[in-house]
């Protein structure tokens, strides 16, 4: 059982001493501190650099997942979740968080302070996130194991060799051990009065049950995705059939008498939990909970706003939104009465969408439109972006047997080394279950000039630390995503009143997502009253509602990224052009926003300030 009790009571210690250690600088007979010498600033220098490398290694050692995600090979195994892992991770975070405490930050060059700021900044979140980590216990069909598991094997692990099929077999081999811990932290945390909420375990059920459809699990033609997976990539090497053979019999055996197994047990866990589970959603009904909430509301926002600010600010932009579709439905011809107006244009917007047909003409169709998309917006990405990546997008199609793995679009980045591009990732078997309107909005977002040209940047930039080339600053990262969608605006695509409309309705989801994170997790609103709140306001389905209401359930505060980010990011736009009148070129504040990779809000901020700072000093 992880030492709750005791970590915590440790990470207060450290940090008051640290908050207070911070501001330990000698000050002059003026108050300020003297300017640092030049022995001070080589040594900050060293010890900042130090202190990045040391980061950066820490996450790949202790992540293999992470490492396969990054292309990075070296480490074929899972991560090790156990309770004494954590705390050791917790210490190291504590020692890296204690050596940049010693470093005067006026001592570093303007690159190294904001990479300062933002380790900082993950650093501190991840240590007050400690006194609440029995929160986090993963079950759910999101980011649950048993899926991690699948994911990382189809997806981040290639087999280019004979060795990588061993090491494919060895992870399969593993798989008991990850679950047999994660079944331990699940009952941990449930002993304590954490469980996830009954509508998870259909979902979580589901997706086991399909990973164990088909052969070696079940008799008849089909292949199971895993061992479908391991053949095809085994195939491609064109081995000796003695030893493709060996290494199939070995595979087959790792499947049958390690995974299927790991995967029984799951089931049977999910029994028991079940039982157990209550329809208690809310953060605020969990013992501090607000206090949590608001932890995690920062750290998604970007800033320090409570959540009844977030939750004004979403209903305001509902209505805005809102507003801009009673305009877009009354260009159209719709009449709209005074009373009641919501109906009418939903109703409306609801007999506008368009879907695929479902059979090969139909996914030909959407693959074909998604192509069109983004070579219509590469021609246009010179314009508005002075630094272009040299990274080329692929786009990648979801084979039938892993449709349940992937949503319609989503986008995977490239690996560090290069060996994988980027790439937009179509699943023709999820393509209805957003209308052809809105997809436009998904694939500006997704590649270019949204979750591509951000990613890639980043990582091809060699002059940043390691890991800020692979970091994550969600506000950021989701931010610029919904900025570049409304960007496509600007740049002359959802050039139809289809995608123009499918646009708005992405992003009255987006701020729905505001009022019903909020409203669940602060205002304590039942899972009823927010489904209703979403069918009055919005004109999404009751499928689409409940996923948005079950995504805030599961992930409080991650849902309100995109806006609140876009929120900033527009501001800081805004304020650029006011301070540079004149000689602010937007392709430049755009490479000069992304080159710099997802930093902190506040950190960026500061970062583009400079940058404004610099042009004016060189008129």
């Amino acid at each position: 059982m992880l030492h709750r009790y005791l970590i915590p009571a440790l990470v207060i210690i450290h940090l008051s001493g640290f908050l207070s250690a911070c501001s330990q600088v000698p000050v002059t007979t003026d108050g300020l501190p003297p300017p640092p010498t030049e022995a001070e600033t080589d040594q900050a220098r060293q010890t900042v650099t130090d202190v990045f490398e040391r980061f950066y290694q820490t996450e790949l050692d202790h992540s293999p997942v992470l490492r396969s995600q990054l292309g990075l090979s070296g480490q074929f195994d899972w991560d090790d979740i156990s309770p004494e892992a954590y705390e050791n991770q917790v210490a190291r975070w504590q020692s890296l968080r204690n050596d940049l405490s010693s470093v005067r930050e006026d001592a570093l060059s303007d690159s190294d302070k904001a990479s300062y700021q933002a380790l900082l900044h993950t650093l501190e979140y991840r240590l007050l996130q400690v006194p609440f980590s029995q929160y986090v216990i993963r079950l759910n069909d999101q980011n649950g194991w048993h899926k991690e598991v699948a994911r990382t094997l189809v997806l981040h692990h290639p087999i280019s060799s004979i060795p990588e099929a061993h090491d494919y077999i060895s992870r399969l081999e593993e798989i008991p051990q990850l679950f047999k811990r994660w079944e331990e932290n699940i009952r941990s945390a449930s002993d304590e009065g954490f469980v996830a909420p009954d509508f998870v375990y259909d979902d979580v059920r589901a997706t086991i049950e399909a990973i164990l459809d088909g052969e070696p699990f079940t008799s008849g033609s089909k292949l199971s995705p895993l061992w479908s997976d391991f053949k095809q990539k085994l195939d491609a090497l064109h081995l000796y059939p003695s030893t493709a053979r060996l290494l199939e019999r070995k595979a087959r055996n790792a499947l049958q008498d390690d995974v299927a197994p790991a995967y029984r047990s799951l089931l049977t866990l999910l029994d028991e939990q079940h039982k157990l589970s209550e329809n208690r959603v809310a953060l605020g009904e969990q013992p501090e909970g607000l206090r949590y909430y608001q932890l995690l509301l920062g750290h998604y926002s970007g800033g320090q706003m409570d959540a009844n600010d977030i939750h004004q600010i979403g209903l305001a932009e509902v209505s805005r939104v809102q507003q801009l579709l009673k305009r877009h439905a009354a260009k159209s011809g719709l009449t709209i009465p005074s009373e009641n107006p919501n109906n009418v244009i939903f109703d409306w917007i609801n007999s506008q969408q368009k879907h695929y047909t479902d059979n090969d003409a139909g996914r030909d169709e959407f693959i074909g439109y998604q192509k069109k998309l983004i070579a219509d917006m590469a021609a246009r990405i010179p314009y508005f972006f002075v630094d272009i990546p040299a990274t080329p997008l692929g786009i990648k199609i979801v084979p039938d047997n892993q449709a349940w793995l992937d949503p319609a679009i989503h986008y995977e980045a490239q690996y560090l080394d290069g060996s994988r591009p980027g790439l937009l990732v179509l699943n023709p078997e999820k393509m209805n279950d957003i209308s052809q309107q809105r997809q436009a909005s998904l694939a500006y977002r997704n590649a270019l000039p949204g979750l591509h040209m951000s990613t890639a940047v980043a990582r091809e930039n060699e002059s940043l630390p390691d890991f800020r080339r692979i970091s994550a600053a969600p506000a950021f990262s989701q931010g610029w995503a919904l900025y570049a969608d409304k960007l496509a605006v600007e740049m002359g695509m959802h050039n139809s009143t289809e995608e123009l409309l499918g646009q708005l309705l992405n992003e009255l989801r987006d701020s729905a997502a505001l009022v019903v994170d909020t409203g669940i997790h602060a205002k304590n609103w039942s899972r009823e009253q927010a489904l209703a709140w979403m069918t009055s306001e919005t004109p999404l389905s009751v499928a689409e509602s409940e996923a948005l209401l079950e995504e805030c359930i599961l992930n409080p505060g991650k849902s309100v990224s995109a806006k609140m980010g876009q929120f900033r990011i527009s501001a800081l736009r805004q304020e650029m052009e006011d301070r540079l009148g004149a000689r602010f070129d937007l392709a430049a504040f755009h490479s000069a926003l992304l080159t710099g990779g997802p930093l902190p809000m506040e950190t960026l901020e500061t970062s583009m300030r400079q940058w404004a700072r610099d042009i004016k000093s060189n008129q």
